[in-house]
């Protein structure tokens, strides 16, 4: 799961009154356009603490004609971090940890080059972990995602700087678990969920109906399903997943999590948060998985908060944020800036001409969009265990890759410290992505892993 670029209000501006049944009329006319042109989704915006729009638009289930409405059950993507993020400082502040904490006091048997990761590296995306060590749906054990992080060569030396790393999160889902003594789901219903009257907020223990789940849809119209129609262990998203992304809630429930986040102390102390979720600050969140998105902002100074989440790759949230915004009288200049910057730019020394040739053929095959000559070039270029996705399976998700983004093209690729290659592309529907391979360093250059950051 990504977490895609912010929405930042900048703190200083002047608060403008607002005539909540006018702009409540506004909005819901912007929506509808938006909804005849293939938006479907929920939306929730509140000014000073009153509801001026919560309503659905859309169908949430294409073949069996099921509306969106304001209780539908969307994915938050990314947002699920910030629930981890929390834990972490619940567990910090009950003295079972501390975000100084090293790597070695919960993995003992941790390489040199992570012993002295600390917690708030992870928290940070500054420990040097990729984007991703696989997809989110492959059969991964808390275990297998240890040992996977802990065998991967680290992007850059820990604190260095910042890479957005899905894999950090996992692993302080991972510390959670170890810690508490529960599942992560389990230790989220107890500890954040039930005590705000959560309901409808988690992976598996709400026990969602079908009927209350939105279905994502590519940009070719294909079903992509629910997120619990997806592959998953007995107790919860398996682990390439878990702690960063995954986790199923409604707008309401959402706002209510946001709202005791930043408004109260009923999760944390504000001065347990290790400067985190400031009240006083604007903030931009979101998160998605290129076909589902979702957005929470939150501008304190003019008292206004909005929620959008989104199902149609062809038309997402993003795209009727602006047209929002200004029909609460936003101002045009307000700023798209991603929580972390743009995709990381590799340092390092230029890439071969034999593993240039092969992450050309890359892009060249995927561009193809052909699932026959995706799985012989896989079958070709990579490394493939026993245990892990086939040739058949890992072309099926280059496949989507291609209908979510669209063509690529390379703009420049450059080898981190004999390490992974980062290539930075121009993408025709997302913009600029990056691409990470972690190859072989001799003949026949083979990739064991590949993973993608979108965003910036």
């Amino acid at each position: 799961m990504l977490r895609i670029a912010a929405l930042l209000i900048p703190a200083c501006l002047v608060t403008t009154p607002i005539d909540a049944q006018d702009v409540s009329a506004r909005l819901d006319s912007v929506m509808k356009a938006a909804e005849a042109k293939g938006f479907s989704g929920v939306v929730r915006i509140a000014k000073d603490g009153k509801v001026i729009l919560e309503k659905g638009y859309g169908l949430a289930d294409r073949e069996n004609r099921i509306p969106f409405t304001a209780s539908t059950v969307v994915q938050i993507g990314s947002n699920t971090k910030d629930f981890t993020a929390v834990a972490i400082l619940q567990l910090q502040k009950a003295g079972l940890l501390s975000v100084q904490d090293k790597l070695s006091k919960f993995f003992p048997t941790a390489p040199v080059d992570k012993r002295d990761i600390t917690i708030w590296q992870l928290m940070n995306h500054q420990a040097g972990f990729p984007l991703g060590l696989g997809g989110d749906f492959e059969a991964v054990s808390r275990q297998q995602l240890i040992d996977n992080a802990m065998g991967f060569k680290l992007l850059f030396p820990p604190g260095s700087r910042k890479s957005y790393s899905n894999t950090g999160y996992a692993l302080l889902a991972a510390i959670i678990e170890k810690v508490s003594g529960k599942t992560y789901d389990v230790y989220l219903r107890d500890r954040i969920l039930t005590p705000l009257g959560l309901t409808r907020t988690g992976f598996l223990l709400p026990r969602f109906s079908s009927r209350d789940l939105a279905h994502g849809y590519r940009s070719n119209g294909e079903d992509a399903g629910t997120m619990l129609s997806k592959p998953h262990a007995s107790d919860g998203p398996y682990w390439n997943l878990r702690g960063n992304g995954g986790m199923l809630s409604t707008v309401g429930d959402m706002h209510a999590f946001y709202t005791a986040l930043f408004g109260s102390e009923k999760l944390i102390p504000f001065n347990a948060r290790n400067g985190l979720f400031d009240p006083q600050q604007p903030v931009g969140l979101a998160g998605s998985d290129l076909v589902n998105v979702f957005l929470y902002e939150r501008m304190p100074v003019r008292g206004i908060e909005i929620l959008v989440a989104s199902t149609n790759a062809a038309m997402k949230a993003p795209a009727v944020r602006g047209d929002l915004g200004r029909a609460l009288g936003l101002p045009d200049e307000t700023e798209r800036e991603s929580e972390d910057g743009p995709p990381a730019r590799a340092s390092g020394k230029p890439v071969s001409d034999e593993q240039s040739a092969v992450i050309d053929e890359f892009v060249s095959t995927i561009n193809k969009g052909d699932k026959t000559a995706l799985k012989d070039f896989i079958s070709a270029h990579f490394i493939l265990p026993a245990d892990a996705p086939t040739a058949e399976q890992r072309a099926e998700r280059l496949s989507e890759l291609h209908s979510d983004l669209g063509l690529l093209s390379t703009v420049r690729k450059t080898a981190v410290d004999n390490g992974p290659v980062q290539v930075v592309v121009k993408t025709e529907k997302e913009g600029e992505a990056l691409l990470i391979f972690d190859m072989e360093n001799a003949p026949p250059y083979r990739i064991r892993r590949f993973g993608i950051q979108v965003g910036g």
